[in-house]
């Protein structure tokens, strides 16, 4: 039986500083494999053989034992810490502390360097010295190479409605201590695996405030000469907006690099067969909002969101009522098992 197979390929070229117009793929019209020219890019299969089955089959059921792994518990025990915090608020006298908690755990389940990545920002006269927290895994010993280089990010500072309440109670469960968890259990994962692909696991601060901490970031980042092939952000995945199961896929559409929609749209395209296939979530292509993206996107980079639809369709949105006893559990754990099965399936293509 002739199966149409996705596969991501990720080749050497690099978008961080393109400002030029993309190449485009040559299609063939016969039955090989279509020439591919993106930095990430979905190529199209239309045969396989007996053997490219078979391993195909073998690769699966490798993807299929580590999403297992996913610990919905885990992810519960996470979420009801950070919300524990009597508010995330990047102004707040708590943010140091959360910060230093968050470093904690990314250390002990992340199986790579782990640090803060400190910045000052001034907001009306004042003075904030603020932290985003990374933990680096590099293919091999020998640190950054020319491996395909994804970062997996969340914001983890949380609000009111009134933003000016810089110190009421904001447990921020879903919005993001949802998409925090997802990450520290993605990096508890990933860590133990040989992968080809170098990963970073991202904790920004000041997303509330306007993409404070990504910012700052991909400033360092620029610095340093530092090129992403994709970039993925998880903000709000926990709650399931009218009980349904759907998740929407945020990519990049008439921002300010045009020439990264496509590439954008094509991973987004992607993500949304893989959740059909591994997960079993109803998944939409949206362009995203106000999120971490947005200065990535701006630096040239191909990025992509996952969202659960909340900040429209959750009453708890940005309100003391936004508690770990709202989020769906299982919602969750499907929606980090996406991004799970999405990472394990490009690392196989670099193979």
């Amino acid at each position: 039986m002739i199966k149409v197979l996705f596969l991501v390929l990720i080749v050497s070229v690099n978008l961080l500083f393109t400002t030029g117009a993309a190449a485009f793929p040559n299609e063939s019209s016969g039955n090989d494999q279509s020439v591919c020219f993106f930095s990430v890019l979905m190529c199209l299969y239309d045969q396989q053989s007996q053997g490219e089955i078979e391993q195909q089959s073998t690769a699966e059921q490798y993807i299929d034992s580590v999403l297992d792994q996913v610990n919905s518990t885990e992810l519960e025990i996470w979420i009801n810490n950070l919300s524990s915090f009597h508010t995330r608020h990047t102004k707040s006298d708590h943010i140091e502390s959360v910060a230093y908690w968050l470093k904690n755990e990314l250390q002990s389940v992340c199986n790579g360097k782990t640090y803060f990545h400190n910045f000052t920002q001034i907001d009306q006269g004042t003075k904030y010295n603020l932290r985003n927290i990374i933990c680096d895994r590099h293919h091999g010993s020998a640190g950054p190479g020319n491996e395909p280089y994804i970062l997996i990010s969340a914001h983890y500072d949380s609000r009111m409605q009134d933003i000016n309440k810089t110190n009421a109670r904001a447990p921020g469960a879903d919005d993001n201590a949802s998409g925090v968890a997802a990450v520290l259990e993605l990096a508890r994962i990933l860590s133990k695996l040989n992968l080809e692909n170098d990963i970073q696991f991202v904790l920004f601060s000041g997303e509330e405030q306007g993409q404070w901490g990504s910012k700052a970031y991909v400033e360092y980042l620029q610095a340093n000469n530092t090129k992403l092939d994709l970039v993925i952000n998880l903000d709000m995945i926990g709650y399931p907006a009218l009980g349904l199961d759907n998740v929407s896929i945020e990519y990049d559409q008439g921002n300010k690099f045009t020439t990264n929609d496509i590439h954008s749209k094509k991973v987004g395209e992607f993500i949304k067969q893989t959740a059909l296939e591994y997960v079993n979530l109803n998944a939409t292509m949206d362009p995203f909002g106000r999120t971490d993206l947005i200065p990535f996107e701006a630096t040239g980079n191909i990025v992509i969101g996952l969202h659960d639809g909340g900040s429209k369709l959750n009453p708890n949105y940005h309100n003391t009522s936004d508690t770990p006893d709202t989020l769906n559990m299982g919602y969750l754990t499907s929606v980090t098992k996406l991004v799970l099965a999405v990472i394990l399936n490009i690392d196989r293509q670099n193979q």
